[in-house]
């Protein structure tokens, strides 16, 4: 079993960051973790923090822009399963400035006779609020609070660095923080470390239908964005180009298998279809695509593509070839970046290269890429079967 799972690095004006206890019940040892959760099918990574820290804290987050990735697998022997968690991590700021929730110098308030809602995270101070002035983009998934969960049962605080090193952090979390998350995904065989819970209705099987029932797929995958900018003649984009086409080039990379860190999943893919060792860069970007088609193979699928789009750097001294026999790409070549049109570079690629870019100039990452998304409008899936 493949998951996704999202969380916002939430830090107030001392620097400390926002830390939620896990929900009692589910973790005995009552370890520290990050507000968000598991990714819902169809749902966008951001959504998904922005939902959750509405949800668990009462916060309301005004950016959200990727900042790492991370995979951990845990080992089910007695359910027969093997659950490989994807962790994205996004960096938050907020709206307002929290109220509410202790910190470094800054007490607990009396939640129960400031919000009136019993136990619930008291949020940002309605005082201390900025206007919103940041709205869904055009065909964006607007997800709303779940009213079935009740905020209460999350206790959160600010914890400085010194408090975090004395405190139980969840498993996931502590690679994050140590700066190890480029590694190889963390192995655990205690299923009480599985983190969120697995929801029950995940293990069900669904039954016989007389009619053709879309299969439910999430598919995370990896690419890099690979540019020479001094080539002659103008920057160069390294591209592949799909088996089985006469023009249709998309970024190297593909999918994640069972139990691989993003990270060394793009080395493997790099390899695969260029032939070249990758030198591994920042993750500049997360898309999210969700649609109802036939798989390569005929299936009818409600498919959900997430995609990691990573920087980095290849040697320009070597002539890419690709690798992998009948696999999903037939031939890796240096585009010019002025010829990704004719060229017949797919959209994800373009939009790529305006994250790239914006990397490059500092701009901010989510503006840019909500721009290319509003003028592009919705895309097919580039690589189906990778």
């Amino acid at each position: 079993m493949q998951r996704t799972a999202a969380y916002g690095v939430v830090k107030d004006g001392s620097g400390a960051l926002l830390v939620l206890r896990v929900p009692a019940g589910s973790d005995p040892e009552g370890r520290w973790s990050l507000p968000g959760g598991v990714v819902r099918h169809g749902e966008h990574p951001r959504d998904r923090v922005r939902a959750g820290l509405l949800e668990q804290t009462g916060l309301r987050a005004a950016t959200i822009t990727p900042r790492d990735a991370g995979a951990d697998v845990v080992e089910l022997p007695e359910e027969g399963i093997s659950v490989h968690t994807l962790r994205l991590l996004f960096d938050v700021t907020l709206h307002g400035t929290p109220a509410g929730i202790p910190g470094p110098g800054r007490p607990a308030v009396d939640q129960r006779s400031r919000s009136g809602q019993g136990d619930r995270l008291l949020g940002e101070d309605p005082a201390a609020l900025d206007p919103p002035d940041e709205l869904p983009a055009p065909g964006a998934l607007v997800v709303t609070p779940d009213p079935g969960r009740p905020v209460a049962q999350f206790v959160g605080r600010f914890m400085a660095p010194g408090e975090l090193a004395k405190m139980s952090l969840s498993r996931f979390l502590a690679p994050f923080l140590d700066g190890n998350s480029s590694g190889e995904a963390l192995l655990l065989t205690n299923s009480d470390l599985l983190d969120p819970p697995l929801d029950p209705a995940a293990l069900v099987e669904p039954g016989p239908s007389p009619e053709e029932v879309p299969v439910f797929v999430q598919r995370p995958a990896a690419y890099a964005v690979l540019v020479n900018e001094k080539a002659d003649g103008g920057p160069r984009m390294l591209l592949s180009r799909l088996a089985g086409s006469e023009s249709t080039w998309t970024l190297p990379g593909g999918g994640i298998d069972h139990g691989e860190h993003p990270r060394p999943a793009l080395r493997r893919e790099i390899h695969e279809e260029a032939g070249l060792p990758y030198t591994e860069g920042p993750l500049i970007d997360i898309s999210s695509r969700h649609f109802v088609g036939r798989g390569p193979h005929g299936r009818l699928e409600d498919f959900h593509a997430l995609r990691l789009i990573y920087a980095g750097s290849v040697p320009f001294d070597q002539e890419p070839q690709v690798m992998e026999v009948d696999g999903s790409t037939d031939e890796a070549a240096w585009i010019p970046v002025a010829d990704l049109d004719t060229a017949g570079a797919v959209p994800t690629a373009h939009d790529a290269l305006a994250a790239w870019q914006a990397y490059h100039d500092g701009e901010g990452l989510e503006a840019v890429m909500d721009r290319a998304a509003d003028a592009r409008g919705d895309e097919m899936i580039d690589r189906p079967g990778s």
